[in-house]
């Protein structure tokens, strides 16, 4: 059971806690965002090429 059907059956057992539910969902997404950032774009950007137009004399 993934954390979206774990907060999906708190909800359906106890309706007034959405609130909290919703704010772990919340969290759970932003984290996984920032995550699929740092893999597909951070780390690929940071690969350079030092050697290219280097004149040593």
């Amino acid at each position: 059971m993934n954390l979206h059907e774990q907060c999906l059956l708190r909800y359906l057992k106890n309706p007034d806690e959405l609130s909290y539910s919703t704010e772990i969902l919340k969290l759970n997404n932003f984290i996984l965002e920032k995550r699929f950032i740092v893999k597909n774009f951070v780390a690929k950007s940071s690969i350079i090429n030092y050697t290219d137009n280097i004149d040593l004399g």
